[in-house]
């Protein structure tokens, strides 16, 4: 889904078309059997690929960082595995053995997927976590580079390690949880960039985006086009005043303004504090 999502961004493929291939993939990938489990395995990709023909169906699902290597298959082998195998390991809570032989039966509808929507050459410069190279103008467009991701290992670590070799500053992770961030700083190759996040679970999503913008500009000295953010979304702009407010927060509706309050109208609240002049 990261690798898809990059497409958009990208210039490969349309944001419908985004849209209507992740539910095609999510479906397809969830119609296949469910009896497989995942663990993420503490160790280099040598110690496990080392150790994988001992556990037959055992497949390395995603190469995470240089210490951290996840692993699928049907769940009775991924337990003995854990079990057996001497690497330090814990298990992954999942529906499905993802990049797994339990995944086959999606490669080749998901290849047909793909097939009817207009791909295009990245605009940008656009890592692959299947190949963990660069993408080139064939590979975009090709259904079947698309179909490969959902049944071979995600290269992440080298998909990024590759993007750090061409001295980026600023780093987004984009997703509901941070999550990656942690293995993306230990694969990184080059100087210390500026690591920002957007998502949280059981936070406002359009907050957390907010702050992450806010952070952009703060700490990694970005330019934000708040005036383009907020076009057409009914918003104003307007100067607070100076003095101290009294510490008690109103909430009104924003066409029903209190009386002697000052207004901030924002797409994150809309909240009026009240104001009283002296000896009131």
């Amino acid at each position: 889904m990261g690798e898809l999502t990059a497409g958009w961004a990208a210039g490969v493929v349309g944001l419908g078309d985004l849209l209507r291939l992740a539910v095609v993939r999510g479906g397809l990938m969830e119609s296949q059997p469910g009896e497989g489990a995942m663990a993420a395995v503490h160790g280099d990709a040598e110690a496990v690929l080392g150790v994988l023909d001992r556990f037959p169906g055992v497949e390395v699902a995603a190469f995470n960082s240089p210490r951290v290597v996840t692993v699928s298959g049907p769940a009775d082998a991924v337990a003995r595995f854990r079990a057996e195998s001497g690497l330090r390991s814990q298990p992954l809570v999942v529906s499905h053995a993802f990049h797994s032989a339990l995944m086959d039966g999606a490669v080749k509808p998901f290849a047909e997927a793909v097939s009817g929507v207009v791909l295009s050459a990245p605009s940008v410069a656009f890592a692959s976590s299947v190949t963990g190279g660069w993408h080139t103008a064939d590979s975009a467009v090709d259904p079947g580079h698309w179909a490969r991701g959902i049944r071979e290992p995600v290269r992440f670590s080298e998909a990024v390690a590759l993007v750090g070799s061409m001295g980026a500053g600023v780093v987004w992770e984009i997703g509901a949880q941070p999550q990656l961030t942690s293995l993306a700083r230990a694969s990184w190759q080059g100087g210390e960039p500026v690591w920002l996040t957007t998502l949280r679970r059981d936070r406002v999503d359009q907050a957390e985006v907010y702050a992450a913008l806010a952070a952009y500009a703060n700490t990694a000295s970005g330019a934000v086009d708040w005036a383009g953010l907020h076009a057409g979304k009914g918003h104003r702009t307007m100067t607070l005043p100076t003095y101290p407010f009294h510490r008690q927060d109103l909430v009104a509706p924003p066409a029903r303004p209190a009386p002697a309050a000052a207004s901030v109208s924002h797409p994150l609240f809309d909240r009026h504090y009240e104001h009283r002049s002296e000896g009131q």
